[in-house]
């Protein structure tokens, strides 16, 4: 990392990794990752409320009797805009939740900028130990869970400020916790800083913050590209009917990377987040529980890691059934699961070991930039702070 910010970073997150305990993984051990809840007072500019159900139907009656552990990887809380005794008592079910998780599998608590004053203050109403960061140990490879806020000069130093002025501006204005602008420089920052340190270590790293679910390193056009290559490899062995649902799914996919392309060209010129390397699969992104169309988590289970996206039914599952997913129902209710991206968690470890750190010859050189003779945006929408 370059550059007198990147090696505050490095130096954050060395510090942070350092400090943290290492914690055995069993081959089929199973825990699900979920960040960004921001959970509320349960009033209008509570941005948790619309997913609530969606949430605890999926904590309770999929995760929970399938012994999953829950990883609550920060932002659980939003300390920066309600007091604590107000969250605790709207969603005290839920926090009840979290603790079965505790008495029954494994709870494990990491902070974000928004709930980092549990790290201070721990409150014995809150269920679970607060940490800042989350390392699990299986065999020789390693998963390193944390935020992601620590990849920020700001919040790592200013986030009273960003605190104050959510609480002053942000709630008066209304302005939700909803992902950082697609343009902002500050995403692509972020999610690169975090990568290199991954990289250069040679593990996965698991992070929320900017609410964007990230699988294996690859940006959504580059995990589409893939995906389309994946099928046309399949096309000439595939039976007739077989041709028939793959000819439908590449053709969703082109549909949907001209439509990233017109909504975001930036992003489409970057192509890799990280510049024209090859890209080693080290970051994943859990995204978060408040999107408009429901939930986003990581599934690490019997030694596959998968990227997941729960919703119900005021989302058709048109869009996805057109791209080749499979929802399934969740019992007889209203809540669909739907497996976005899974691989074998061997495959991404045998892979960071041959693309990640010297291998590729980068060593510490640090995150290259957007690529050549493309400008990153100058500007960033003040909403980020929300992030």
């Amino acid at each position: 990392m370059s550059g007198p910010v990147g090696g505050f970073v490095e130096t954050t997150l060395s510090r942070l990794h350092a400090g943290t305990p290492v914690l055995p993984l069993a081959r089929d051990g199973r825990l699900v990752v979920v960040s960004d809840l921001h959970l509320g007072d349960g009033g209008p500019r509570d941005d948790f409320r619309a997913n609530a159900p969606l949430l605890q139907a999926a904590l309770e009656r999929h995760y929970l009797p399938r012994g999953f552990a829950l990883v609550l990887n920060g932002d659980i809380e939003e300390l920066q805009r309600f007091p604590l005794a107000a969250v605790l008592r709207r969603w005290a079910d839920l926090e009840d939740l979290f603790a079965e998780f505790g008495r029954r599998t494994a709870l494990h608590r990491i902070v974000g900028n928004h709930d980092a004053a549990l790290l201070r203050c721990p409150s014995e109403r809150v269920p679970g130990r607060p940490a800042s960061a989350l390392r699990l140990r299986r065999g020789p490879d390693e998963l390193f869970f944390y935020h992601g806020h620590q990849a920020t000069l700001f919040f790592e130093h200013f986030n009273t400020v960003s605190g104050f002025l959510l609480r002053t501006f942000a709630n008066a204005l209304r302005i939700p916790n909803f992902p950082v602008t697609p343009e902002s420089r500050r995403r692509f920052l972020t999610e690169s800083r975090a990568y290199r340190f991954a990289s250069d270590r040679r593990l996965v790293s698991i992070i929320g913050h900017t609410h964007r679910p990230l699988f294996e390193s690859a940006s959504k056009i580059d995990s589409l590209k893939f995906r389309i290559e994946q099928l046309c490899r399949a096309y000439p062995r595939a039976l007739p009917r077989a041709r028939s649902a793959i000819e439908a799914a590449v053709a969703a996919h082109r549909r949907e990377i001209l439509h990233l392309w017109e909504k975001d060209r930036a992003e489409g010129l970057r192509g890799s987040l990280y510049g024209g390397e090859p890209c080693a699969p080290c970051l994943f992104n859990s995204g978060c529980a408040i999107g408009k169309r429901g939930l986003t988590a990581l599934e690490i289970a019997d030694g596959r890691v998968s990227l997941v996206h729960w919703f119900d039914d005021r989302v058709s599952t048109r869009h996805l059934v057109r791209a080749g997913e499979r929802p399934e129902r969740l019992e007889d209710g209203p809540y669909w699961r739907t497996v976005l991206k899974s691989d074998q968690l061997d495959y991404v470890f045998a892979r960071i070991r041959l693309l990640a750190g010297d291998a590729g010859g980068r060593g510490r050189r640090g995150a290259r930039s957007a690529g050549p003779g493309l400008r990153l945006p100058k500007k960033e929408a003040w909403t980020t702070l929300t992030a």
